[in-house]
């Protein structure tokens, strides 16, 4: 077993200590500390009708309390079965300019466009969905709980009173992530662990109403990554887990980090993930380092209304009628992406891994300002004057 070296989190460097303010926080055990930003520098001072998990905020507990904790239970009821996924799984959002099904056997959609607490109507049957979104009545349909923070919370906040996954488990769906609550660094850490338990929360509702349930895993720190090996590690019937490649960790640098805890994670249980990529097409060339992946983008759905065809890798303009429907074009695009992601995993895999890079950041031109809290002032004495 081979661990790799990495810093505390994503942008600190291997052997880095955790922040002055942290060391004697009585969370620190369940958070793991950080090296990045003080929890209450950013404080809003509204502690009576703040609704964040921030020890200052009069509901600290009740939200707390919402989301079932902050520390990770030892054994959670998330069913999963496995199945065996492409590389590529195309996003669909809507089925408009086009007359027909698509022909491809599976099909992402986003989970809050399908359950949609406020909807006049429901979907009456998988049928019923199926044909709402042009796909093929047999399309193996996985829901990517991944969206703007303000609908995963419309979610949460309905998803008990309206029996939604109950509602979701009615529609022939294959497999859904769980949502993707997040994990903002503008927030205080207690923050991040509410949210991931409430992303445990509903994976469990998902699961009781009979559907198979992909773990969005989302972390910060080591010790967060520490608490995803345990987890896994106490699940051991949990191969397929989900993480986002389009927000934060579009960025090289965090992507790399993320990735290879993915892989120390396999080697720590030594046995492999299928990991849900959802936008990670771009990070390829780490991501093939993992046991077996899928990558999920809506970027031949976007690119055929934008009226581009993908041609040997790039796309070009595609003039089309005013009214003409976009069928074909649509199949041509996933097609040709698939033959591209495809080809571009082989590829990457016969060079095999790249070495691993070191970061080495600038040196600083002068002083750097960061936000200090009442906290870390009494610890520097000196920062009063410029605080």
């Amino acid at each position: 077993m081979i661990l790799r070296a990495l810093g505390f989190t994503s942008t600190s460097e291997p052997g880095a200590t955790i922040g002055l303010g942290c060391q004697d926080c009585e969370l620190l055990a369940v958070c793991g500390g950080t090296t990045d930003f003080d929890c209450y520098a950013s404080c809003c001072g509204k502690h009576a009708t703040c609704t964040r998990a921030c020890p200052n905020a009069h509901e600290f507990v009740s939200v707390v309390q919402d989301a079932g904790g902050i520390a990770m239970k030892g054994r959670y009821a998330i069913t999963q079965r496995v199945e065996k996924l492409p590389i590529y799984i195309p996003h669909i959002d809507n089925a408009s300019c086009r007359t027909g099904r698509l022909s491809s056997p599976f099909a992402a959609l986003t989970t809050f466009d399908v359950s949609a607490p406020n909807a006049e109507s429901r979907f009456a049957s998988p049928h019923d969905l199926r044909r709402h979104y042009g796909l093929r009545d047999d399309a193996q349909i996985l829901l990517l709980s991944v969206a703007k923070d303000s609908r995963i919370e419309h979610h949460w906040r309905y998803s008990e009173v309206k029996h939604l996954a109950q509602y979701l488990a009615t529609l022939g769906i294959a497999n859904i992530t769980s949502p993707n609550f997040s994990f903002a660094l503008n927030e205080p850490r207690p923050e991040h662990l509410v949210n991931r338990s409430r992303s445990l929360c509903e994976a469990e509702r998902m699961a009781a109403a009979g559907m198979s349930v992909i773990p969005h895993l989302n972390a910060f720190n080591q010790k967060d990554w520490n608490c995803w090996r345990d987890f896994l590690r106490d699940h051991p019937h949990l191969s397929m887990v989900c993480q986002e490649f389009q927000t934060g960790l579009a960025n090289g640098r965090r992507a790399r980090w993320h990735i290879h805890q993915l892989r120390n994670i396999e080697q720590s249980l030594g046995r492999g993930l299928h990991l849900i990529a959802a936008g990670g097409r771009r990070h390829l060339p780490l991501l093939i380092e993992l046991a077996s992946i899928t990558i999920i983008d809506a970027n031949p759905f976007v690119k055929t209304h934008m009226r581009r065809q993908l041609v040997d890798g790039k796309w070009h303009v595609y003039p089309t009628a005013n009214g003409a429907p976009l069928d074909q074009l649509l199949e041509e695009n996933i097609a040709a992406y698939t033959r591209y992601v495809e080809g571009k995993v082989a590829s990457l895999t016969e060079l095999g891994p790249i070495p691993p890079k070191r970061e080495i950041a600038p040196p600083a031109a002068g002083s750097i300002k960061v936000p200090v809290s009442e906290l870390q002032l009494p610890l520097w004495p000196y920062l009063r004057v410029s605080a």
